[in-house]
């Protein structure tokens, strides 16, 4: 028998606290996004590569579903928020530079970009916020933890031509499941469901124009 999950027990999310976890996503995001920038720029190959990957990007919205309190809807909202504001950040900060020109915030593939990090920060977000679930056995927690593996399987999948990028992203994911140690449940639950995941988040990539078959 299985019981009603604690996230789902606790108090509901109040206003207040989802204004502090939006702004939060605001600077992380902010953050981000000239991180992300520098990174590229400075380190070398395969640690730039690292960097600008969407898995990566995708694994900071878990984690800021992780890591706060929040409902799983408002750290789904609070994801997405995060990837927008970075994707923004990113371009103002390259116009700075003169990596960029000012055009580009509008560009057509800015916005493909920025639906992109609507649909990513969402569902990563709330992928976090399920993990948060200590529902003994919860298989919620198990496909949190595996879809945040799964997608960096994906793209460690798509660039397997270049092994040490692919081979770091493999032990990114790797962390993430290691992430859960203390609840060996949960990391079972999120293998079992990896596999699967990890090729839906494959064919996810492909249809985006991420990669080939």
């Amino acid at each position: 028998m299985t019981t009603t999950a604690s996230y789902e027990t606790a108090p509901a999310t109040t206003h207040a606290e989802a204004r502090e976890t939006l702004a939060l996503a605001g600077a992380a995001g902010l953050a981000l996004g000239v991180l992300d920038l520098v990174l590229i720029q400075v380190l070398p190959y395969p640690w730039a590569d690292l960097a600008n990957s969407s898995a990566i990007w995708a694994l900071a919205a878990f984690a800021l579903g992780r890591l706060t309190r929040s409902s799983v809807a408002v750290s789904g909202t609070a994801g997405a928020v995060m990837l927008v504001v970075a994707v923004e950040s990113y371009y103002l900060a390259a116009i700075a530079v003169d990596l960029a020109s000012p055009d580009r915030l509008l560009a057509a593939t800015t916005v493909a970009w920025l639906a992109f990090a609507v649909v990513a920060g969402a569902g990563f977000g709330m992928a976090g916020a399920l993990v948060r679930d200590r529902t003994p056995g919860s298989w919620w927690a198990g496909a949190g933890l595996g879809l945040t593996a799964a997608v960096l399987l994906a793209e460690a999948w798509l660039r397997v031509d270049a092994t040490a990028t692919a081979l770091l992203t493999v032990l990114v994911a790797v962390a993430v499941l290691g992430s859960e140690s203390r609840r060996p449940g949960v990391i079972a639950r999120a293998l079992v469901l990896t596999a699967p995941l990890t090729a839906l988040c494959f064919v996810a990539f492909v249809m985006a124009g991420f990669g080939r078959w």
